[in-house]
């Protein structure tokens, strides 16, 4: 018993110390990490709480100390995702002049194209975005090209290839090299059902992992720069994507602010998006933001195309095009967008 007692405060003591591990201003991916499993840690705080009761009880100091700490850790991550949890059902908008989006992150490796295919004929969205698509990925969807009037395709064998394709009227498009020669973005100027014109973005940033960049400040500094991009056209504007950051970090929560918009997933819940298996496991990162003057009234996850990811799709409307926020961007919330810029492109000529 003793045992079980001495490995349930150790797992307490680490279990509520990782969960504030982030609020460190460090950009390694160890402690940017901690920030992707919240619901994950929530749960698990929430399971070792119960236990330090019925195990440990109130008895002693030490006891009391952990049970604190515990709810105090609690607390800290439902602060954090609180403003997800959707508290009512929201009507969904059936108005012919809803606009329909799919966008996801096909996993390059992924040859079984005719799942998603598949559920791009079924569902028929105005806007497809796929992100990791190559050479392969861009001769299999050339089967749905054409029922969509404009594409633009850019093949990449690096896991950053990105495809779009629109059946809304497309007045210009252009690719970005933000960061880096390897990651591309697009910025397209789309017209509404009503003849609105609108600017829609497809972005993947590199996510800081042992296996891609040692830290997040490539990944901070692409949101940056997209936010100032944004700012500076002041249109109606949506941003889609896989950020490889979660909606509630500090970064989403920067690049919502710097660039004016709104996380499309506020109140309406998570839509966990990454990684499909295990399902246990999985927080969203997939993301997607929206200018104050249009209307996010649906976001969902759709069924598995056996990728790594699952899609994400949304419908939305412009509201008014006259009716955005002007409240102007704080001198040291500039100050640090231009920091963190500054620092991204250091990161990446280094590696290069």
């Amino acid at each position: 018993m003793e045992t079980w007692r001495i490995a349930l405060t150790f797992l307490s003591i680490l279990s509520a110390l990782l969960s504030f591990l982030p609020l460190l201003d460090f950009k390694h991916w160890f402690f940017r990490i901690f920030d992707f499993v919240r619901i994950q840690l929530l749960a698990l705080l929430a399971i070792l709480s119960i236990l330090s009761l019925l195990i440990g009880g109130i008895d002693t100091y030490p006891n009391i100390f952990i049970n604190v700490l515990l709810l105090m850790a609690i607390a800290h991550q439902l602060f954090i995702i609180w403003p997800y949890i959707p508290f009512r059902k929201r009507p969904t908008n059936h108005s012919k002049e809803t606009i329909t989006l799919i966008s996801v992150n096909v996993l390059q490796k992924n040859t079984d194209h005719q799942k998603l295919i598949g559920l791009v004929k079924t569902i028929q969205p105005d806007i497809l975005l796929t992100m990791e698509s190559n050479q392969e990925w861009e001769k299999a969807l050339s089967e749905i090209e054409g029922d969509f009037l404009f594409s633009h395709k850019i093949p990449k064998e690096n896991r950053y290839g990105m495809h779009f394709y629109s059946k809304l009227k497309v007045k210009d498009c252009q690719r970005h090299y933000l960061i880096s020669e390897e990651h591309p973005s697009i910025e397209a100027t789309l017209v509404d059902k009503n003849g609105t014109d609108f600017i829609f973005w497809g972005i993947h940033p590199p996510p800081p992992s042992p296996t891609e960049k040692p830290t997040s400040k490539q990944k901070d500094a692409e949101l940056m720069m997209v936010a100032q991009l944004v700012c500076k056209k002041n249109m109606p504007t949506l941003v889609s994507g896989d950020f490889n950051n979660v909606c509630w970090s500090k970064s989403s929560k920067l690049f919502a602010k710097a660039s004016k918009l709104k996380d499309a997933r506020l109140g309406k819940g998570f839509y966990s998006t990454f990684p499909v298996r295990p399902k246990l496991f999985r927080f969203p990162i997939d993301l997607l933001f929206h200018s104050r003057n249009m209307e996010v009234h649906q976001i969902r996850t759709l069924p598995a195309i056996g990728s790594d990811h699952l899609p994400l799709f949304a419908t939305f409307t412009i509201t008014d095009v006259g009716h955005n926020t002007t409240k102007p961007i704080k001198p040291e919330v500039k100050q640090e967008i231009v920091s963190i810029i500054v620092e991204g492109k250091e990161a990446a000529r280094a590696e290069n």
